[in-house]
C-alpha cells in the first residue's frame, strides 16, 4: 500500500521543470540571517543567546533524516537513538526525561508540536533548522526550558519546479522522496523503509524493521496589500519494530554467552513477545498575516490529531512474564496571536502576543501477566510473607489483565510581552510571560484473578479489584527574561541573558499497574485475614508530579567577518550556569515493579560552556561544536540515599561535532563539481543511573560523504559509523534486571537526487 501511495505522488510531480538547472536553487543563501520564526524580531547576530543554524543543503548532504541527526552538531544537544520513535528522549545541558514532557520546544512553520511522541519524524524538504539554546519560555512557554528547535520547510515562495530523490543502504534501506512547487502549491512526499540492524536470537528475526510514509501540502495566497495566508496540511504514519534490549548479567556462568562490557556480559536479545510502534498523525495549520499602517499581526491556529500503538514484552526476555499494550487517542487545538507595532521610535520596539492550547488524550495501557510473572511478581512475594502455619497462595490462571484507561484534558493560556531598546551599541531586551496550566485526569483499573489458599479453601475463588476516579493539578508560572547585547563594530559582539525556564507537570499512568497490583494483593491477604502494612502504597494521589523550572545565567560573543573576498569566519561563544528546582527524574519504585514513573527530584546545579566555530575559504568549509556540561544534584535524597554531588544520568558531560567538506568545480563538463565531506560526531561520559556506578564512556562516531553533479541531478554516496565502534545508547532496569542498547553499527547509503 505504501509504495503505490507514494508513486501516485511522484507521477503528480514529473511535469513542471524548475527555475534553474542547479540544485544550489535550493539552497538558502547562509548570508540571509533572519529567523524562521516569526516571533523573532532580529537577524540572527542580534540575538541575545546562542543559536545554531543548518539548512538544507547541509541537511540533504550529511543525510540527517531526523531531528535525533542533529545531536551533538548542535553543542549540548543530546537525542540518542534507542526504541523507537516514540521515545524521543532529549537531553540538554544536563536536563531531560525519557518519558512525559521534553525539555526542548518543538515548532515546525511557527506551529508548535504538543507531543514528544512526534518529536521523531522525516525531515523533508527543511528550508532551515534554528536551534535557540538555553531557556525560551517567555516567547515559547512550557517545555522549552532548555531551548527551542524552529524548522521551516520549502514553499513556493522559496522555489518552483519538482525533485525527486531515491537512495538504498544498509539494512535493505530505502528511501523515496518527491516535492513539487508551482504557483501558490507546494507538495511534498516521502517513503522509508528498512529491514533493520537487529536480531531477536528468540525467533531469528529481525526486530527493528520500520515502513514509514509522510506528506506535506502547503498552500499560500496574498489576499491584498495587507492581508496573506498559509495553509500547511501535514501528515504521517509509520509501523515499526523496535526496542532491542539486551540483558545485562554478572557471574562466571555467562562467559562466552554474551559480550564483555562493564565487568559483566551483554546477552544478546532474546524475547518472546511482540514489540512494535505504530502512529498516525495529523496537523491541520493556518497561518494570517496582517500588516496595516500600524500593526502587524500574526494568528496561528493548528489543529492536531495523534494516534499511536505500542507493544512491549516489558521483561524482554524469553520468559513469559508480562506485557504492555499502550493505545493513545489525542486531539488538540491551539491558537496564536502575535501583535508588533509597525510604528514605534527608533529605541523602543516589541511584541505581545496570547497563546491558548486545548488537549484530549485517551489512554489505555493494559498490562497482561503470564504465567511466570504470576509466579515470580505475585505467587513468590505472597508467599514470602504468609507464615507456613496458614498455608499458601495459588491462581488458577494462566494470565490474567491489568486494564488502565485514562482520559487526560489539558488546557494552557498564556498572555507574553518582550520590548526591545536601542541606545547607541546597546541592545536591550525585557520580557514576561504569564502562563496557567490546567490538566484534569480520569482513571478506570481494573483486574479478576481466580484464587485460592492452600488448605483452607477448597476451590478457587474469583477476586475482582477496581480503582477509579479522578484527579486534577494547576500551575500559575510567571517566567521573565532580560538581556543585553553589546555591538563593538567589525563583527563583534558580545552578549549576557537571565532567563527562566520550565518543564510541564502531569500524571504518571505508567505506574497505576503497580497500584492495582499492590491493591489486588492487600485485598487478598485481608480475604484471609492477614492485613498487611500498606501505608506506604502509592494512590493516584501521590502520582502527579509538579513542573520543573530553571534559572539560566548565560554570557558570550559572537564573532562574524569576511577575512576577504573568498574567506569567511563564524565564531560564537557562551557559558551557562542553569539553577533547577523539582527536576524530573524517572524512576522505578523499589522492587521487582512492572512500571515507572516521574518524580520531583530536589534542586540541581548545572554549568558549562559552548562553541561553534566556521570556516570557509573557496570550496573548502570546516565546521567544529562543541559543548561541555557538568550537572549534578545539589539536593536530593530519595528516603534510601543521598544523592547530592551526583551527577545528573542520561545527559552527557561532553558533545564534539568537527566536519570539513571540499567542493571542487569543474568547467565546460557535463560533471558540473565533485563534493567530499567528513566528519566526527562524540558525545560522553554518560553516567547511567543516578549513583553513578554504571556510565558509558566519551565515543566517537566517523562519516563521510561524497557527491557528483552533472546539471539536472546528482550521485551521492554516504557512509556512517566508518570504523564499526561499539557503543551503547540507553541503559535501565526493569524487574529487577539490567538492560543495555546497542548504538548501530556501520551503515552506507547510495542515492540519486532529480532537479526536474
Amino acid at each position: 500500500m505504501y509504495f503505490s501511495l507514494v508513486a501516485a505522488i511522484f507521477v503528480t510531480l514529473l511535469p513542471s521543470r524548475a527555475k534553474s538547472n542547479d540544485p544550489e536553487v535550493f539552497d538558502t543563501l547562509k548570508s540571509v540571517t533572519i529567523t524562521s520564526s516569526s516571533k523573532q524580531p532580529f537577524a540572527i547576530e542580534k540575538i541575545a543567546s546562542p543559536v545554531s543554524t543548518i539548512f538544507l543543503k547541509d541537511i540533504e548532504q550529511r543525510g540527517l533524516r531526523s531531528p535525533k541527526y542533529f545531536s551533538s552538531i548542535m553543542p549540548n544537544l543530546f537525542i540518542p537513538d534507542y526504541g523507537s520513535s516514540m521515545t524521543s528522549t532529549i537531553y540538554i545541558r544536563g536536563f531531560g526525561s525519557r518519558i512525559d514532557n521534553p525539555v526542548m520546544g518543538l515548532y515546525i512553520d511557527d506551529i508548535p508540536v504538543l507531543d514528544k511522541n512526534n518529536y521523531d519524524f522525516d525531515l523533508s524538504d527543511i528550508k532551515r533548522a534554528d536551534f535557540f539554546h538555553g531557556p525560551q519560555g517567555t516567547l515559547y512557554g512550557s517545555n522549552s526550558m532548555c531551548g527551542m528547535l524552529s524548522l521551516t520547510t520549502l514553499s513556493p515562495a522559496d522555489v518552483k519546479g519538482s525533485r525527486i530523490r531515491i537512495e538504498y543502504g544498509s539494512g535493505n534501506g530505502i528511501l523515496l522522496k518527491g516535492s513539487t512547487y508551482k504557483g501558490n502549491v507546494g507538495i511534498t512526499a516521502s517513503y522509508r523503509h528498512s529491514n533493520g540492524f537487529y536480531k531477536n536470537t528468540y525467533n531469528g528475526k529481525d526486530c527493528d524493521g520500520y515502513d514509514g510514509l509522510s506528506f506535506r501540502f502547503k498552500y499560500l495566497k496574498k489576499i491584498n496589500e495587507k492581508l496573506s495566508l498559509e495553509n500547511i496540511l501535514s501528515a504521517s504514519a509509520l509501523k515499526q519494530g523496535g526496542y532491542p534490549y539486551r540483558q545485562f548479567v554478572t557471574g562466571n556462568e555467562y562467559e562466552g554467552k554474551g559480550e564483555e562490557a562493564y565487568g559483566g556480559y551483554l546477552l544478546p536479545i532474546n524475547y518472546n513477545d511482540t514489540c512494535s510502534y505504530r502512529r498516525f498523525n495529523l496537523t491541520e495549520g493556518l497561518k494570517v498575516h496582517y500588516k496595516s499602517n500600524k500593526l502587524d499581526v500574526n494568528t496561528i491556529t493548528s489543529i492536531q490529531l495523534l494516534s499511536d500503538k505500542m507493544h512491549m514484552d516489558q521483561d524482554f526476555t524469553n520468559a513469559s512474564m508480562f506485557t504492555l499494550m499502550q493505545k493513545q487517542n489525542e486531539q488538540a487545538v491551539t491558537q496564536e496571536i502575535i501583535i508588533k507595532p509597525v510604528i514605534h521610535p527608533e529605541w523602543w520596539n516589541s511584541q505581545s502576543g496570547f497563546f491558548g492550547s486545548l488537549k484530549h488524550n485517551k489512554i489505555t495501557g493494559p498490562v497482561r501477566f503470564k504465567k511466570d510473572g504470576i509466579q515470580t511478581l505475585i505467587l513468590d512475594n505472597a508467599n514470602a510473607n504468609i507464615p507456613e502455619s496458614i498455608g499458601q497462595l495459588a491462581i488458577s490462571d494462566d494470565n490474567f489483565l491489568i486494564s488502565s484507561v485514562f482520559g487526560i484534558n489539558t488546557c494552557d493560556l498564556a498572555l507574553y510581552h518582550e520590548s526591545y531598546f536601542t541606545f547607541g551599541k546597546w541592545l536591550l531586551t525585557a520580557g514576561l510571560r504569564v502562563d496557567y496550566e490546567y490538566g484534569h485526569m480520569d482513571y478506570d483499573c481494573g483486574g479478576t484473578i481466580h484464587y485460592r489458599f492452600i488448605p483452607i479453601m477448597t476451590g478457587f475463588k474469583p477476586f475482582d479489584t477496581i480503582y477509579n476516579g479522578d484527579i486534577s493539578n494547576s500551575y500559575l508560572q510567571l517566567v521573565p527574561k532580560v538581556s543585553a547585547l553589546y555591538d563593538f563594530g567589525e563583527g563583534l559582539k558580545a552578549f549576557g541573558v537571565i532567563s527562566k525556564g520550565y518543564k510541564s507537570g502531569g500524571f504518571n499512568t505508567q505506574i497505576f499497574s503497580d497500584i492495582l497490583q499492590s491493591r489486588m494483593m492487600n485485598g487478598l491477604m485481608s480475604d484471609l485475614g492477614v492485613y498487611l502494612d500498606n501505608s506506604g502504597d502509592m494512590t493516584a494521589k501521590s502520582t502527579t508530579y509538579k513542573p520543573e523550572t530553571n534559572m539560566n545565567y548565560e554570557a558570550g560573543i559572537r564573532y562574524s567577518r569576511y577575512l576577504g573576498t573568498a574567506q569567511k569566519l563564524d565564531i560564537s561563544a557562551s557559558a551557562f550556569r542553569i539553577d533547577a528546582r523539582n527536576q524530573q527524574i524517572t524512576i522505578f519504585p523499589p522492587g521487582k515493579s512492572t512500571g515507572r514513573m516521574m518524580a520531583n527530584a530536589g534542586k540541581s546545579m548545572s554549568c558549562g560552556a559552548e562553541a561553534e566555530i566556521e570556516y570557509t575559504y573557496k570550496g573548502f568549509t570546516a565546521n567544529a561544536s562543541y559543548g561541555y556540561t557538568n550537572a549534578e544534584f545539589t539536593e536530593y535524597n530519595d528516603g534510601n540515599e543521598d544523592y547530592k554531588g551526583k551527577t545528573v544520568p542520561y545527559s552527557p558531560g561532553n558533545t564534539l561535532y568537527i566536519r570539513g567538506t571540499y567542493r571542487h568545480l569543474f568547467k565546460g563538463h557535463k560533471l558540473h563539481s565533485v563534493c567530499i565531506g567528513g566528519d566526527y560526531n562524540g558525545a560522553g561520559r554518560i553516567q547511567w543511573n543516578t549513583s553513578n556506578t554504571i556510565s558509558q564512556p566519551f565515543y566517537g562516531l566517523f562519516g563521510a560523504d561524497i557527491s557528483f553533479l552533472f546539471g539536472k541531478y546528482e550521485l551521492y554516496a554516504r557512509a556512517d559509523n566508518l570504523t564499526d565502534k561499539d557503543y551503547d545508547t540507553f541503559y535501565f532496569k526493569s524487574v529487577g534486571k539490567e538492560f543495555f542498547e546497542k548504538g548501530k553499527p556501520f551503515r552506507f547509503t547510495i542515492g540519486i537526487y532529480f532537479d526536474i
